[in-house]
């Protein structure tokens, strides 16, 4: 159910202000407030959304008021939101939950490039065990699992195929089951990842380190978009080309280096490596 703007105000106010009190009077006053939404989320799904920083005491206010847990614990993943995800599953969020865009907790993460809100799933299990998820998460003996040393499939590669466009990407074209398609799709997941065993597995099995099996899109621009600016000197260290233009935007690792600069001194490191200064 949705609510009015007038409704659902004084809560937000209370949220983004960090005043777990004043919240936990407004939800004592209406119970039913930490179940409604507003603009597509509850009050919970919220403090998955920029501006972060919202404090573990208020999120336990709307936990405690009977909050549903699973979609935020997905959303969580987008920010590498850690700390939150570790609260939601305490309080009994469901890792192998399906509860936004059909794919799991940890599935988000790995394609959001949020590996700090991975790592505190994979305890957990992949749940839908597959080749990308493998590389997502740098589970290295896993990877060698599905392939042969010849750079074949040794395997079905998994039930879930990652699909950018489940977290707002542009879709690209069919993709064909042939294991270089396959192999270059984990190649990028891992570098997005920060995952240097598995990038250098995947490498030295033949995989293409230029791949670019989403719209052109290679592992060195998303280690770029990701600020991964250790993957980037690996790949970079390793021969990828700097100069592929992706068909998103038509942008070079160069070009997203000066785009997704936000001041931080990992954004400050992935320009220096790629002349970007």
């Amino acid at each position: 159910m949705d609510v009015s703007d007038s409704r659902i105000a004084p809560a937000l106010d209370a949220l983004l202000r960090n005043d777990a009190d004043d919240l936990r009077a407004l939800v004592d006053a209406d119970g039913e407030i930490v179940s409604v939404r507003w603009n597509g989320n509850t009050l919970l799904e919220w403090c998955t959304q920029p501006p972060h920083g919202i404090a573990p005491p208020v999120i336990s206010v709307l936990i405690s008021a009977g909050a549903e847990l699973d979609r935020a614990l997905n959303l969580a993943g987008c920010w590498s939101l850690a700390g939150m995800r570790s609260q939601l599953l305490a309080a009994g969020a469901d890792p192998a939950a399906r509860a936004d865009a059909d794919i799991t907790p940890l599935e988000s993460a790995a394609m959001h490039g949020s590996v700090e809100a991975a790592d505190v799933l994979v305890a957990s299990g992949l749940h839908r065990p597959g080749l990308w998820l493998a590389a997502a998460t740098g589970q290295v003996d896993e990877l060698r699992s599905w392939i042969h040393t010849d750079g074949d499939l040794a395997r079905p590669a998994g039930e879930y195929r990652p699909n950018l466009a489940d977290v707002g990407r542009p879709a690209g074209g069919p993709s064909t089951d042939h294991p270089s398609v396959i192999l270059g799709e984990a190649l990028v997941f891992a570098a997005a990842n920060d995952r240097a065993e598995a990038v250098d597995l995947l490498l030295d099995v033949g995989v293409d380190i230029d791949a670019r099996p989403y719209r052109n899109t290679t592992g060195l621009h998303l280690a770029v978009q990701f600020h991964k600016p250790a993957m980037v000197e690996h790949l970079l260290d390793r021969g990828a080309n700097p100069m592929v233009t992706d068909d998103n935007h038509g942008g070079t690792a160069h070009g997203w280096a000066v785009a997704c600069d936000d001041g931080t001194p990992a954004a400050s490191r992935i320009r220096e490596l790629l002349g970007a200064t």
